[in-house]
């Protein structure tokens, strides 16, 4: 490998090693993902997902709501509300009417929604209580530490590859998703 070629590897390695700590996106949603396992783990039991108790919290905030107002309200895609939708529907939580014209659609919750939502609630208020400082560590940790980039020493004869020892300190090891789980 030409010096030019040996360079640009080390400069862009080095970009792609900041990216990958600092980038908030890259929490945000690691963040969320987390955050929705411990929902959905909890909420399995019941057949919910959090996806669909805040549809229903919606609705009934609302009352009835047409499926586009849903999905703005909650920043949904139209075919993820369509499909979620379709699946509530068949639970027996959700009920889809005709609007005001023929064109429209209106959503409202059944009975069996409402009693679903107060089984759950119970749920709900323990992982609101309790989900920053699950397990000892705060959630938000994940969004202000710097994840480490562990380099692993380097099998290429070149000498091309990683070369940093493992960082042996327990005290600087990365907050995991696993760290999270009920």
């Amino acid at each position: 490998m030409g010096s030019t070629a040996k360079i640009i590897k080390a400069q862009t390695r080095e970009i792609a090693q900041q990216m990958s700590q600092a980038c908030l996106a890259r929490r945000l949603r690691q963040v969320n993902r987390t955050v929705t396992r411990l929902y959905d783990d909890a909420l399995r039991p019941h057949g919910l997902t959090i996806n669909q108790l805040n549809i229903l919290a919606v609705i009934i905030s609302e009352q009835h709501i047409r499926p586009g107002q849903l999905g703005q309200t909650l920043g949904m895609e139209k075919s993820t509300v369509s499909r979620t939708v379709d699946r509530m529907v068949g639970k027996g939580w959700l009920q889809v009417s005709r609007g005001q014209d023929s064109r429209t659609q209106v959503l409202s919750v059944t009975t069996k929604g409402h009693q679903l939502l107060l089984a759950v609630t119970p749920i709900w208020d323990n992982l609101q209580a309790n989900i920053l400082t699950h397990g000892g560590h705060n959630i938000l940790t994940m969004l202000s530490t710097p994840v480490p980039i562990v380099d692993q020493p380097s099998n290429d004869a070149t000498g091309d590859g990683p070369t940093a020892e493992y960082d042996n300190d327990p005290d600087n090891d990365p907050v995991s998703a696993d760290d999270f789980y009920l």
